[in-house]
């Protein structure tokens, strides 16, 4: 377990910015101070020369990284975004310390999923156990057993998005959705449309769905992983934002990519609206911004008795007086009014 920590989000920032302030003194001097060392020869009297200004901007860089490391944590692992003081107990005592564990963990897995790590990703740690890293081949029903446990073991530790990052990186995109894809056969009794079947069990789709959502709100996901979110299968995309509650952006990124699809046989949009039911300020863009995705949705949802409660639900609270921006929140109720029309009564509530 890691250390207690407490921090003002907003005084950690400007901190940070100074030494960045730092740096760019000390990078714009030593280039001039190089030269003159150069010219001057025998004769320059100091000793050191430039070498305490690059060690002053090398404490100015490893300060940064360890204070953003823990900023990022924190605002993570507090629920509720407030101002001024945030604490939390850290699950690691330093950025590298969550990013072995998570590259154990993740080696678990993949040697559970017969799967090579992605491509760039480190090799097995060798100081990592044989429960974390898998001694030998298992059966299909031990590698569920491993998997299983392996991905229990990382519940509560996702909250650090060192550890989020480093558990996807080393995953690679394809372990990632065969766990999301075994978590939605999970769920509906059967594999989802081009899902391949993996052993993810009760939390197979949860914790990578966690570690997504702190990877990708710090800005710690690369390119590829924006890629798989415009190409995954539905069932995928479905439980990586009804799982764990994704930013804002990243949800209606999901949504606007699966209404741009033609229907898959049988889908049915009552796991989105939910996952809008807890996020009304993206459900009010989403129907201010993207009308024609949004009908889509509205329409599907009128056809889908399930749908009634959780679509009025997320409707009145993402148009409710004051809700957002008020342009937008007016945008939105047009959409409604020419997408539903009489087909939905929205309670004043």
């Amino acid at each position: 377990m890691g250390e207690f920590v407490g921090i003002d989000p907003r005084w950690a920032q400007e901190v940070i910015r100074r030494m960045e302030a730092g740096k760019g003194v000390l990078g714009r001097t030593r280039p001039g101070l190089d030269a003159a060392i150069d010219e001057a020869g025998q004769d320059w009297a100091g000793h050191r020369g430039t070498t305490a200004m690059r060690r002053a901007w090398e404490f100015y860089h490893e300060s940064q990284q360890d204070l953003k490391w823990r900023v990022d944590t924190l605002e993570q692992l507090v629920p509720v975004r407030e101002r001024g003081m945030l604490t939390g107990t850290f699950p690691f005592g330093s950025e590298t310390e969550a990013v072995l564990a998570a590259e154990r963990t993740a080696h678990a897995i993949l040697r559970a999923l017969d799967q090579p790590p992605a491509t760039g990703a480190e090799a097995a740690p060798k100081t990592a156990t044989a429960a974390e890293a898998g001694d030998g081949q298992a059966s299909d029903e031990e590698a569920g057993d491993v998997v299983e446990r392996a991905l229990a073991g990382a519940e509560g530790r996702t909250g650090d998005p060192a550890f989020a990052a480093a558990l996807l990186a080393t995953l690679g995109p394809d372990a990632f959705t065969r766990l999301l894809s075994g978590q939605a056969a999970a769920d509906t009794g059967g594999p989802a449309d081009d899902a391949v079947p993996a052993g993810g069990g009760s939390v197979g789709g949860r914790v990578p769905a966690e570690a997504f959502a702190s990877a990708e709100r710090t800005g710690r996901l690369g390119d590829e992983w924006y890629e798989l979110v415009d190409s995954a299968p539905a069932g995928v995309l479905t439980n990586l934002v009804t799982l764990a509650g994704q930013s804002g952006a990243m949800l209606n990124r999901v949504a606007t990519g699966l209404l741009a699809r033609p229907p898959a046989s049988g889908w049915s949009p009552r796991a989105l609206i939910q996952a809008y039911e807890g996020d009304p300020l993206a459900f009010q863009q989403l129907l201010a911004e993207h009308r024609d995705e949004a009908r889509v949705l509205l329409d599907a949802a009128a056809g889908d008795p399930g749908c009634a409660e959780p679509l009025a639900s997320a409707v009145h609270e993402a148009l409710k007086p004051g809700a957002g921006v008020d342009g937008l929140r007016e945008r939105a109720w047009r959409t409604v009014v020419r997408g539903l029309g009489a087909t939905l009564e929205i309670e004043d509530r």
